[in-house]
């Protein structure tokens, strides 16, 4: 009797928990497409760099990032994005890695609000 207790309680316990080692790649496929996805924020042109493809924004807390309030330099996709944006414009614009691990975030696309 004790014996199908004990076999029970394991066939219980294998039904609940994952099988080993399969946390670790759902962790990794979680972090890829983090990566892959692309966050949208929200802020004022601080300044534009046209020749450097560059903008200084004042944005607002992008929750998807964790990132609070802060004054930040970011890089564009092409030159074209900055085409009729000038300093002081709220903008909407939307942040993607170009590559997965790389720390660097890369304006896609960018609107005035």
């Amino acid at each position: 009797m004790r014996k199908r207790i004990g076999i029970i309680a394991l066939l219980l316990a294998g039904m609940v928990s994952p099988p080993l080692g399969a946390q670790p790649m759902a962790d990794k496929a979680a972090q890829k497409n983090t990566a892959q996805a692309s966050h949208q924020g929200t802020g004022k042109v601080v300044s534009v760099d046209r020749a450097k493809q560059r903008i200084k924004l004042a944005h607002e807390p992008i929750k998807s990032l964790g990132w609070s309030a802060m004054l930040m330099d970011f890089s564009v996709m092409k030159t074209s994005l900055l085409e009729g944006l000038k300093e002081g414009d709220m903008v909407r614009f939307e942040l993607k890695q170009l590559k997965p691990d790389d720390l660097v975030w890369v304006i896609v696309k960018i609107e005035r609000r």
